[in-house]
């Protein structure tokens, strides 16, 4: 097999660096014979690099597939290396894209195993900023309804977009503001449009989240600094129903706000 430093134009190319970025080793070695002869047919590229030719084209697919290498209309068809500066921070954008998608995808059946969980925990949140990120996490997972209870304050796009796709996706959010004022009210009646059902009732210092009737988010907030927040999330069918229970009792009492 060719070894796996290669010298071009008195530079030395070392394929553990390609390794390090995620190519297996035949991968860099393939990929550094073309960079270096500048195009091989595919039977030429096995003889370069003494790797059985049915392996080399599994490998060519790869490098391909990973936007190291294109294919040239020729025949036999031939292969040749993009050049480095496009080809690595391309390659990096595409591996950037699929840990998100995977780690999106992992944090998603890990906490649907962790609502479903038949015991109780607890996790205690410590700001308004983590009550958001918590709501983002396990409002995505609704499959029916969403209750919420709070203020009637700004959220950040991430949540507004996400709550209008989950509505079209059929869930339904209800919404009972503390507070319903020349503030909040354009805020409020753009959520109306949103397909949000929202009601008023007078209150202030807690904020109350109930997804699905399996968790709940409680949280207290400083009247005086209402980004100071302490809360938990509580993972228990039990408690989420008793929350239900107290939202809809408020939503009897709570008058509905016009466009």
């Amino acid at each position: 097999m060719v070894g796996a430093k290669f010298k071009l134009r008195s530079t030395q190319i070392d394929s553990q660096n390609l390794v390090k970025l995620g190519l297996t080793r035949l991968e860099a070695t393939c990929y550094i014979n073309l960079f270096k002869e500048g195009s091989l047919t595919g039977r030429q590229l096995a003889e370069k690099t003494q790797i059985l030719s049915n392996a080399v084209y599994r490998l060519i697919n790869k490098l391909i597939e990973k936007g190291f290498i294109i294919s040239l209309d020729t025949t036999p068809t031939t292969y040749q290396a993009l050049p480095p500066q496009i080809a690595i921070p391309n390659f990096l954008k595409m591996e950037a894209r699929r840990l998100e998608e995977t780690s999106s995808k992992a944090i998603q059946q890990l906490t649907k195993a962790q609502i479903q969980s038949p015991q109780t925990r607890v996790d205690i949140i410590t700001s308004r900023q983590k009550m958001f990120t918590a709501y983002i996490e396990f409002a995505k997972l609704a499959k029916e309804e969403i209750l919420i209870i709070s203020i009637g304050e700004p959220v950040s796009d991430e949540i507004k977009l996400m709550n209008r796709d989950l509505m079209k996706q059929g869930v339904k959010i209800k919404f009972i503001a503390h507070k319903y004022d020349k503030e909040n009210k354009s805020l409020l009646e753009s959520y109306l449009r949103m397909g949000y059902e929202i009601k008023h009732f007078p209150d202030k210092g807690y904020h109350l989240i109930v997804i699905d009737k399996k968790i709940s988010i409680l949280a207290t907030s400083n009247p005086e600094n209402v980004a100071e927040r302490t809360g938990m999330i509580i993972y228990s069918e039990g408690v989420a129903k008793v929350h239900r229970s107290y939202f809809y009792s408020v939503w009897d009492k709570a008058k509905s706000i016009d466009h």
